[in-house]
């Protein structure tokens, strides 16, 4: 049974403990780089496609492998910079590189805005993808450095609400944008550049709020802030792989991180090429694969606390085996779609992202279970790490197999690496299962 230390904040109104030294000021900004950070990235892969049609005028026999190649340099910078940049956290802090993450972000927002050519936006997602790798390993290492370790699974569900809702309404409102401003007569190349443009401010504002909010300095442990060598540093995020938990947490970023850009980018370019080749505009076919997007992260939004709930019930290592399940039977049900914005799309897509937010919680929990506090950031790095080769993977694969087979074949792929990880989470079970976590009864 692990204990709580009550002598420390609690979120109210959940019952949500938090480490020594964070208040709930600290703990609702995290809620907020959450909502901020995850929102962003997720929308650039929606948006992406309205400019590749609109601005760049691209064929659609060649959309699905030019947007699998900009997601694959934007993960050859995540893979390179993810561990670096976990190990500057632990040396300096977390709130200058989120704050950082948010600049670099907004700036690929703006690039994007005015690209002309695919040259443009490569070098526009190279630079939006330093943000990304600082971003989102920053959200990883705060949400493992906030909770004490009974709570750790309400904080993954209550920040994976955030995240979810920064999906939803950011994809709702700014992916909707060009529909409206054209309604009203302005050209579609315009309301392309107001839609990005409006993005990035909203990030440079948020970087802000996060600058005053989140708890400056290097997180102590145990009472100490004595910083781990370099070099020690260096080895711990492969070393750590000894760890059979660790290494399926990895295994398990390799598909869930797959599988949230998997949906961002190919969802909004299968909707598009269906929605157009049924006689839509370009604006009011993304509105429509929006609307998809937008009501299947609603529901994972409203699944994630019951996820969250199940963590902290049930052995980690348990949960990631119950969320593949979920995830490879909503991947692979894309195979019987003739699009998205059709039929039982609307269906299979809920299931999908019920999977897909599962994946991403329970991933994120065994590792901020089973991760050193002294070496966390150097490891929640390698996990990104592990994430970014999963993408790479996913949307160089998919995209070419999106264009040369089928629009479904990039979930196809997924759903098997899914059904694969499920397999290995079930041997782990059986033969190293670790902490059996047992939550502590709510607080009146």
């Amino acid at each position: 049974m692990m204990e709580i230390d009550r002598s420390c904040a609690r979120l109210k109104p959940f019952p949500l403990w938090l480490a020594p030294g964070i208040s709930t000021a600290n703990a609702w900004t995290f809620m907020l780089a959450n909502f901020a950070v995850i929102g962003t990235l997720a929308f650039l892969n929606v948006a992406q496609s309205y400019i590749l049609t609109e601005h760049l005028k691209l064929a659609k026999d060649i959309q699905g492998t030019v947007s699998g190649d900009l997601a694959f340099w934007n993960e050859i910078i995540i893979i390179l910079l993810a561990s670096p940049f976990g190990i500057l956290a632990d040396r300096i802090g977390r709130r200058p590189i989120v704050v950082g993450a948010l600049f670099s972000i907004a700036a690929g927002f703006v690039i994007y805005a005015f690209a002309t050519t695919v040259g443009m936006l490569t070098i526009g997602r190279i630079i939006y993808a330093v943000g990304a790798a600082a971003g989102a390993g920053m959200v990883a290492t705060i949400g493992a450095d906030y909770p004490q370790e009974v709570s750790r699974g309400k904080m993954i569900g209550i920040s994976s609400v955030m995240n979810a809702l920064g999906i939803v309404v950011l994809s709702a409102l700014l992916g909707q944008l060009p529909a409206f401003l054209t309604k009203d007569g302005m050209d579609p190349v315009d309301a392309g550049t107001w839609m990005m443009l409006i993005t990035a401010g909203f990030c440079v504002l948020v970087a802000l709020v996060l600058q005053i909010g989140l708890k400056g300095g290097v997180p102590a442990i145990h009472g100490q802030t004595e910083r781990v060598p370099l070099s020690q540093l260096l080895k711990v995020g492969f070393s750590a792989m000894r760890n059979p938990r660790i290494a399926l947490s990895y295994a398990a970023a390799f598909t869930s991180r797959g599988d949230l850009v998997v949906v961002g980018v190919f969802v909004s370019l299968w909707a598009v090429q269906a929605g157009t080749a049924m006689g839509l505009e370009t604006s009011e076919a993304q509105k429509r694969g929006v609307q998809v997007f937008a009501i299947s992260q609603t529901m994972a939004l409203l699944w994630s606390p019951v996820m969250g709930w199940l963590m902290d019930k049930v052995n980690r290592v348990t949960a990631i085996a119950i969320a593949m399940v979920l995830a490879s039977i909503g991947y692979l049900s894309t195979m019987f779609l003739k699009s998205p914005i059709e039929g039982a799309g609307m269906i299979v897509f809920i299931i999908l992202a019920i999977g897909q937010v599962s994946a991403l919680i329970t991933s994120q929990g065994l590792i901020g279970q089973e991760s050193p506090p002294k070496e966390r950031g150097a490891v929640v790095g390698m996990f990104t790490l592990w994430g970014g080769v999963g993408i790479l993977f996913a949307t160089w694969a998919g995209g070419r197999l999106f264009d040369s087979w089928a629009p479904y074949a990039p979930f196809v792929i997924m759903g098997v690496a899914n059904i694969i990880l499920l397999v290995a989470a079930v041997i782990i079970r059986i033969k190293s299962p670790g902490l059996n976590v047992k939550s502590t009864p709510p607080i009146g």
